[in-house]
């Protein structure tokens, strides 16, 4: 009759029963091997695909060109995965059906032990209540779906594949074998990533809606204390029972209107549009507040939905998976991981614990503190003489990245001030304005880009006016001077953190003596002059050109552009016909 019966059903068990345990290190170890094993195999087959790849690119730039059919290839880097080779295919980035990957599940699982035994050492052994994720479209691909595989462990609920390898379904752990309690989560996703993976960020909400209704909990389950807490809250703002109910499993959350940022950077930076920074938490939960968990309401904003599903966050995660860039060298790691941070205290009243989850290494996966991660950083990079000599030798581009790096230190300590002490901002003091290691860092950035010598000594000086810094008075004497005399002396306009804000303008001035102060004043007023613009490299690359001749520039650079492409296809087309004519003479 086609149905197995009790007794067919008891064989499965005891043969499933009988299957051998493995430890992750074990797991690990085998994977390895049989990694290493798969390379030495292939590496004959891999050195070819690569010689032969110039060759196939240009074979296949005439075939798309002449209507064929290009195959398909997954992209990414050659040495991670060399079934990229041979190249001159058709890339795409990932199969988010098959995500999260079995191996991304087992390194998760690892990882959210890691992060629960962090929480509890640091809490008298509590477990963290809510976990925040941060899921990016890069980590996405190049994990493979780590990110979203701790969010369903974390619930205590794990994914189900088909024939085919991929991700249809999820089964609840129970609650004796998860061995600890469900953790609920809240989630915030990229722009790219909603496009990417939207198929996941429906798991995403199915699993919350499982755990949450899980019955044969042994230990507590907080994802559906969480969902009562949310209920609750929800309806003291004014929400029906019936849709707070609804609206309390709401977890994963994104930009309002399809947007792909968080649109706090120019407001943090801008320091007189704030005071308290509720406000910055209140633009962030403004822009980053639409639903993104099932079909029916997609980009849904209901209000104060965001803010009752950041109760109750203990920890806020944010992924790492490249060497190119940390949480001080890049400014959407506080955008996002910071402006959650920011937001969960403003709700809770409570700092939240904040861990980067470093997949840099595939084999040895691991949390790290963004405290610790920005101590590494900044005595690896911008604190490191050896670093500093070598790049300065990339002139005024390594300049702006230096400026970039020093905004993006008080970025963190508007976002999470336990992160930034005054330590590090004295140690920017004594090695860019008074050059600890004599490397002649004030001649280089007169030299290659004062633009970025005076935004560095401003976002100094607006850490001290806000009270981030507790800068000496002899400090902000030194800071001050040098930032007038950069721009007095190089006729700057103004930029940066010194654009709009007047408060700023006038601390400066208030630390400088009174004629460099009038001159200061008179020199930021003045509108940008073609000689003080671009050569030298004066104008930091975030800057936004306003002026209508520059406008009219770009507009006509980008029409010469046009052209010269339009040109290249008709010749490469020309060339086509020419070949297929002498192939059918032949």
């Amino acid at each position: 009759n086609g149905k197995a019966s009790a007794n067919d059903k008891k064989g499965m068990g005891d043969m499933m029963s009988k299957t051998p345990k493995y430890t992750r290190q074990q797991i690990h170890l085998a994977q390895a091997i049989t990694t290493v094993e798969h390379a030495l195999q292939n590496v004959g087959k891999y050195s070819d695909a690569l010689r032969q790849s110039p060759s196939i690119e240009m074979s296949s730039l005439m075939n798309a060109l002449n209507g064929g059919y290009t195959a398909p290839t997954p992209g990414g880097d050659l040495i991670v995965n060399p079934n990229t080779l041979p190249t001159g295919r058709n890339l795409f980035s990932i199969n988010v059906e098959n995500t999260p990957s079995e191996d991304a599940w087992e390194k998760a699982k690892e990882l959210c032990d890691n992060t629960i035994k962090m929480y509890r050492e640091r809490h008298n052994g509590e477990y963290p209540r809510k976990v925040s994720y941060t899921l990016w479209s890069s980590e996405f691909i190049e994990t493979e779906g780590a990110t979203i595989a701790q969010i369903l462990y974390m619930l205590g609920v794990e994914p189900l594949r088909d024939a085919f390898g991929r991700v249809t379904d999820l089964r609840l752990i129970p609650s004796k074998q998860l061995g600890r309690p469900r953790i609920d989560v809240v989630v915030q996703t990229s722009g790219q990533l909603r496009d990417l993976a939207a198929s996941r960020l429906f798991l995403i909400n199915k699993a919350i809606e499982m755990a949450a209704n899980a019955k044969d909990d042994k230990y507590d389950n907080l994802v559906k204390a969480g969902v009562t807490e949310s209920e609750k809250l929800l309806v003291e703002k004014g929400m029906s029972p019936k849709e707070a109910r609804e609206v309390s499993m709401y977890r994963v959350f994104g930009g309002v209107n399809g947007n792909y940022g968080t649109g706090i950077q120019e407001m943090v930076a801008a320091g007189d549009r704030w005071d308290k920074e509720s406000q910055i938490a209140e633009v962030y939960m403004n822009n980053m507040g639409a639903y993104y968990g099932d079909e029916k309401n997609w980009e849904s904003v209901r209000k104060a939905a965001f803010e009752a599903a950041l109760t109750r966050t203990d920890v806020v995660i944010q992924p790492r998976q490249s060497n190119t860039w940390g949480a001080l060298s890049l400014d959407h790691v506080y955008e996002f991981m910071g402006g959650m941070n920011l937001a969960v205290r403003n709700v809770t009243g409570k700092d939240p614990d904040a861990y980067l989850a470093d997949y840099r290494n595939h084999s040895n996966m691991r949390m790290q503190e963004v405290k610790e991660a920005i101590g590494v950083e900044s005595r690896t990079t911008i604190f490191n003489p050896a670093y500093i000599k070598e790049k300065m030798k990339g002139g005024a581009s390594s300049a702006s990245t230096f400026a970039e790096i020093v905004s993006n230190t008080y970025g963190w300590n508007v976002m999470k001030p336990k992160a930034i002490d005054k330590e590090m901002w004295d140690e920017i003091y004594n090695v860019y304005v008074k050059d600890k290691y004599n490397l002649g860092t004030k001649e280089f950035f007169d030299k290659q880009n004062p633009a970025a010598l005076m935004e560095m000594t401003a976002v100094m000086m607006e850490s001290a006016r806000k009270g981030m810094w507790k800068a000496t008075p002899q400090q902000l004497a030194e800071i001050a001077k040098l930032h007038t005399e950069t721009v007095n002396k190089h006729k700057l306009s103004a930029t940066g953190f010194v654009q709009s804000d007047s408060k700023l303008r006038d601390y400066i001035a208030n630390k400088t003596d009174v004629a460099s102060a009038k001159e200061y004043k008179q020199t930021l007023e003045q509108k940008p002059d073609a000689d003080n613009s671009n050569d030298k490299g004066m104008v930091m690359k975030k800057e936004t050109l306003n002026d209508e001749a520059q406008k009219t520039t770009t507009v006509v650079s980008g029409i010469v552009v046009g052209v010269i492409v339009i040109v290249a296809f008709v010749l490469l087309a020309i060339l086509v016909r020419r070949r297929r004519k002498n192939l059918v003479d032949e």
